[in-house]
């Protein structure tokens, strides 16, 4: 599960996958440029790298039977062109692709963060196309709230000013997901 170390949302996001699929009991292998901030395990393995480098990334997914990723896209799908792992979840944000619908919600995102979702843009028209089986989860407004399960998904929903989630509900979506297969080759949007 590639992540940059580096604090902030997506950061803290992954880190909440990291923890709820231990809790589920599963193998991970966590790559981090500060490994100290992810607290030890039985079933963790921490790779120090950045996700920008190939040969880390590259480490960190060697085994993996799926990726989850908020970042480093381009060096991730690079790693795995050699054809294992084939799945792969990214956190990626509402308001791009075919989720920018002519909604006030969507032209205030792009007016406060358009360089973000531009990137996440970028992202995803580099997911798209490889040869991976990817589902591109889009999130809203990311809260640090508990795991309620009382959260919605769906390829159509349309997100409003009131759209949350909490990191918790996302790990526990991403992880059923991995589970679930039932958005495959799908942008997928989670709120509360």
């Amino acid at each position: 599960m590639p992540g940059s170390g580096s604090p902030g949302c997506r950061f803290c996001a992954i880190r909440v996958v990291v923890e709820r699929a231990l809790q589920r009991g599963h193998q991970v292998t966590a790559l981090s440029r500060d490994p100290a901030a992810i607290p030890p395990s039985e079933h963790l393995r921490v790779i120090t790298g950045d996700v920008r480098d190939f040969a880390p990334v590259a480490q960190t997914i060697e085994d993996a039977h799926a990726v989850i990723s908020t970042e480093g896209t381009r060096t991730i799908l690079s790693a795995m062109a050699a054809g294992r792992p084939r799945r792969l979840l990214v956190l990626t944000n509402y308001g791009v692709a075919e989720s920018r619908h002519r909604s006030l919600y969507v032209a205030a995102s792009w007016l406060l963060e358009r360089s973000v979702l531009r990137d996440k843009e970028h992202m995803e028209a580099l997911v798209r196309p490889s040869e991976t089986e990817w589902t591109l989860v889009r999130a809203p407004i990311v809260t640090g709230g508990p795991r309620t399960g009382g959260y919605r998904t769906g390829t159509d929903i349309r997100l409003t000013f009131t759209s949350k989630v909490s990191r918790a509900d996302i790990a526990e979506f991403m992880l059923s997901e991995l589970e679930e297969n039932a958005y495959l080759c799908q942008g997928v949007s989670i709120t509360s």
